[in-house]
């Protein structure tokens, strides 16, 4: 006993392994703290993702009218899932959304696994996210600029076509908070673009022009000659349809006016399509009407069909009914829809010159802070249309037709004049 008492007395004298039993208590605390740490970035990097999974949500919502709250709950709760999926980090609970005015409120909760910190009883952590989506104030006008060439009768181009533009008119619509806030126009095109007949007196139509696309030569060498195709359209046989103004009105919207030739629109039956134009408008039954009425056939020439919209946005231009500019309180839009090469216009048929024409117009329309959207449909030139674009991101090109409706759905969500508030 007397041994025994002696080594431990020994033992609680010795300070060699003091180093050691200090840290060994400390260890458990620093872990912890370090736990803490890995699981709080897991947390943190969890409410980021349903923070963006909820403004998806909330975007995808925030432009519906007409819905029940379970409706809007069922939906919002879908696109919540499709952008956080079960798999990812965290257990997402049920989204819950709450309107009040033009504000639509979306939150959710999740429930994390810790890594670390179960080691001090914390096994579990509960966290959560929300979103606010305001509908801006803004009024919209955009214009469909719609390709309705004979290619667009192939592969259900433009059936699809139709289904998509109508699902697009019906998503900016409903953003509107009063009626006349949103406002769509129509531009087919081919070759030309019809004005309609009810135009057959207006000043600004040029009756008798020339084109040296198509010539008439005799002779050869130096005795060679060759005169260009003139044209003499009757007002009472016009079937409606103008083609390219004289460089470089071809690419402007500057206000036609009779003492100046050269700013007149030439009327053309050549390649005449039998829609009309529609401008500006929310009547959404005669717009939908007059998507329903589009065939296709003739040639393409983009310039003619960009041109034109842009004066359906211009304010004082040919036709157009649209406001006046103000970027704080209007946005304008074309989306721009092709699935060919330029073919033809009153000047040529060389596809590069053509080119040439529709990179300029866009230069012109992106520099009065007009938006454009391009979708290049299996065909076209893809360099000359993402060029086209205010942004990359807002070119698309699909390789089949069936995929027209997701892209006119992503635009029509950025059309609808949403913004994330908070």
């Amino acid at each position: 006993m007397t041994t025994l008492r002696m080594i431990f007395r020994r033992f609680a004298a010795d300070r060699r392994g003091s180093y050691a039993v200090i840290f060994a208590i400390a260890i458990v605390p620093m872990l912890v703290a370090i736990g803490a740490a890995i699981d709080i970035s897991q947390a943190y990097f969890v409410k980021q993702r349903m923070t963006k999974a909820l403004d998806a949500a909330g975007l995808a919502i925030g432009g519906t009218v007409g819905l029940s709250n379970a409706q809007l709950q069922a939906m919002a709760q879908s696109y919540f899932d499709a952008n956080y999926p079960a798999n990812k980090i965290g257990v997402p609970g049920e989204v819950k959304v709450s309107q009040s005015g033009q504000i639509v409120s979306l939150t959710a909760n999740a429930s994390m696994k810790t890594s670390v910190m179960g080691i001090v009883g914390i096994d579990e952590m509960n966290i959560e996210a929300s979103s606010q989506i305001t509908k801006m104030g803004k009024k919209l006008e955009v214009v469909l600029v719609l390709d309705t060439t004979g290619s667009m009768a192939q592969n259900s181009k433009l059936t699809t076509l139709k289904t998509a533009a109508k699902n697009l008119i019906a998503t900016v619509s409903a953003a509107a908070a009063t009626p006349g806030d949103v406002k769509v126009s129509i531009v087919p095109f081919a070759v030309d673009v019809n004005v309609g007949t009810a135009n057959k007196t207006a000043s600004w139509i040029k009756w008798q022009w020339t084109t040296s696309k198509t010539q008439t030569c005799s002779g050869s060498g130096r005795n060679r000659t060759c005169t260009d195709k003139a044209y003499n359209i009757s007002p009472n046989n016009w079937l409606g349809c103008v083609i390219d103004r004289d460089q470089n009105y071809d690419i402007g919207v500057d206000v036609p006016v009779t003492s100046n030739a050269a700013t007149l629109y030439p009327a053309d039956n050549d390649d005449c399509k039998p829609v009309p134009l529609m401008p500006l408008s929310y009547d959404w039954t005669a717009l939908n009407n007059k998507i329903n009425d589009l065939v296709a056939s003739g040639n393409t020439n983009t310039t003619i069909g960009l041109v034109w919209g842009w004066t359906m946005l211009t304010s004082g231009a040919t036709l157009s009914t649209a406001a006046e500019a103000d970027a704080k309180k209007l946005n304008k839009a074309i989306v721009f829809l092709t699935d060919g090469d330029n073919t033809e216009n009153r000047f040529t048929t060389s596809q590069s010159s053509i080119d040439n024409r529709t990179a300029a117009l866009c230069t012109n329309i992106k520099a009065t802070g007009i938006l454009i959207y391009t979708i290049r449909v299996m065909d076209g030139n893809a360099t000359l249309l993402r060029n086209c674009a205010s942004d990359p991101s807002m070119y698309y090109s699909v390789t089949a037709a069936s995929q027209l409706t997701d892209v006119f759905n992503s635009i029509a969500q950025a059309l609808s004049n949403l913004r994330i508030s908070k």
